[in-house]
């Protein structure tokens, strides 16, 4: 796999894809590992994490919403920012937090479709649209380390819409992967200075 680019090939002895998206054409992964005797933490300060509070990723953000915000120069339309709360929950345990968004992400205003469930999410793909899931997943590894972990999925209704995707991400990549390695660094920060135990530690 080359910068994010899944082969058939690769799909096919892929571990672990989730259950919600098994096909895709677009993968990203990083993690970090939070020492913390309060695992049961970690999930819930990521579904409440407000990523405007961070203005490095709130710059980005703005970057990336320009076009939408130059082509609506003048008009009275409000611009939505974009973040977690416009994805749509599909999962959610003591280890796992799935979320989803359809749309075609290429577009200035990200081409965003009502999901208000997961059977919508599920539903099959028009042309020229796309389907992005987001895990997070904690993992054990001992009893006071733990590994979090944020995947990006992206799955494209054709052929079409992939080389449009395609260049998106090769555009979008290096940006999305600072935010989701800030937003762990934040979880991983958060926790380990309110840990007691760790505070102790070090």
């Amino acid at each position: 796999m080359v910068f994010g680019f899944v082969t058939k090939k690769a799909l096919i002895r892929w571990e672990n894809r989730p259950c919600y998206l098994q096909n895709f054409q677009f993968y990203e992964r990083h993690s970090a590992v939070i020492k913390t005797t309060s695992p049961e933490k970690i999930l819930p300060i990521i579904a409440d994490y407000d990523i405007q509070q961070d203005s490095v990723i709130k710059t980005l953000m703005a970057v990336r919403q320009l076009p939408q915000k130059l082509g609506r120069a003048g008009s009275k339309s409000i611009i939505n920012t974009f973040g977690l709360h416009s994805f749509t929950l599909l999962k959610k345990s003591a280890t796992e937090l799935c979320y989803g968004l359809r749309g075609a992400f290429w577009r200035a205003d990200f081409g965003l479709e009502a999901v208000p469930d997961l059977d919508s999410y599920c539903a099959a793909l028009l042309p020229g649209r796309a389907k992005l899931l987001l895990r997070y997943q904690v993992q054990p590894l001992a009893p006071d380390k733990h590994l979090l972990c944020t995947e990006t999925f992206i799955c494209c209704s054709d052929r079409a819409t992939e080389i449009k995707m395609a260049a998106y991400w090769l555009a979008i990549r290096v940006g999305s992967g600072w935010i989701r390695k800030r937003t762990l660094q934040t979880v991983k920060l958060k926790l380990e200075n309110a840990d007691p135990h760790e505070t102790a530690a070090h």
